[in-house]
C-alpha cells in the first residue's frame, strides 16, 4: 500500500535562505509519526508545505497518491487532510457545539444551509457527537471563550474531526498545556481510532515519544535521522543537535 503522505525532495527557499533542504518523507496509513528539532528546523514549513499553505520551490507532495504540490490548501479537506494550528482558531462568542456544526457544513459545502430547521437539527446532533469524541459531552454548550486552554485544544480537534480526516496534522498540540492537560491530551491521541493517521510537530519530547511510533528529526533544513522514540532517544547525534553534549553512556 503506497503511503498516504509522500514528500520528495522537497526545497523551499525565502530568497537566500533555505528552510527546506530536499525534504524526503513517507507517512504510511494509521501511523503515528512525530517531527522534532530545535528552533528554525523546518518543522513548520514542511508542515505548510503539506498542508498546501505554502508551495515548495523544488519537489513535489503527494496525499493519497495524487499529485498536490501545486494545489491550494482548500483543496487538501477534500483528500482527506485536516490540520490544526499552534494558535486555537475556534470562534470564542460560539459555544462548542456551534463551532463544530460550522466546521461539518463548511466541509459539506452547506453554508447556505445554516441553521435551516432539518439540517440543523441533525447537523447539531452530529456535531454533538463529534464534540464527544474528543471529551466535550459536559462543554457542548459551553462558549469556546470561556473554556480551559486544554479544552480549547479538544475543540480544536473536534473541529478537525468534523471533517472526517484520514490524515490529521497537529501543530504543537502540546503547546502553553499544564501537566494535566498534556496528560489528557495524550490520553485523547491515544483514543483515536488506529486508521488516523497524526503527523504532529512537538516541542515536548515526553508527548512526542510517548504518542509517536517513528520520530524523524530535523534540522537546518534537512531530515537527520528517522528511527523509533527509543532509537531517537539515545542517538548521540540528536543529543548534540539538542544540548550540544553526548548521549550518555
Amino acid at each position: 500500500m503506497a503511503p498516504v503522505v509522500q514528500v520528495r525532495a522537497v526545497t523551499v527557499a525565502f530568497g537566500g535562505l533555505r528552510a527546506l533542504r530536499g525534504v524526503d518523507l513517507d507517512v504510511a496509513q494509521g501511523e503515528r509519526l512525530a517531527v522534532i528539532g530545535p528552533n528554525g528546523a523546518g518543522k513548520t514549513t514542511l508542515f505548510n508545505v503539506i498542508a498546501g499553505d505554502i508551495a515548495p520551490t523544488t519537489g513535489a507532495v503527494f496525499i493519497q497518491g495524487r499529485d498536490c504540490t501545486r494545489r491550494p490548501s482548500r483543496s487538501r479537506p477534500g483528500l482527506g487532510l485536516a490540520r490544526t494550528y499552534q494558535k486555537a482558531r475556534a470562534f470564542a462568542g460560539l459555544t462548542v457545539r456551534e463551532n463544530v456544526y460550522l466546521a461539518l457544513a463548511g466541509h459539506r459545502g452547506r453554508h447556505r444551509a445554516l441553521w435551516r430547521s432539518a439540517t440543523d437539527r441533525a447537523m447539531r446532533a452530529e456535531a454533538a457527537d463529534v464534540a464527544a469524541q474528543v471529551w466535550l459531552s459536559e462543554q457542548v454548550d459551553t462558549v469556546a471563550g470561556e473554556l480551559a486552554h486544554g479544552q480549547r485544544r479538544q475543540l480544536e480537534l473536534a473541529m478537525a474531526i468534523a471533517t472526517r480526516p484520514e490524515v490529521m496534522l497537529l501543530d504543537e498540540p502540546a503547546s502553553g498545556l499544564s501537566r494535566g492537560e498534556r496528560e489528557r491530551l495524550v490520553e485523547l491521541l491515544e483514543s483515536f481510532d488506529d486508521r488516523l493517521t497524526l503527523l504532529l510537530i512537538e516541542h515536548d519530547m515526553d508527548v512526542a515519544f510517548r504518542i509517536a511510533q517513528r520520530v524523524v528529526v530535523m534540522a537546518d533544513g534537512e531530515q537527520v535521522m528517522a528511527g523509533t522514540p527509543e532509537q531517537v532517544r539515545a542517538d548521540p547525534h540528536v543529543h548534540q543537535i539538542y544540548l550540544g553534549t553526548e548521549a550518555a553512556a
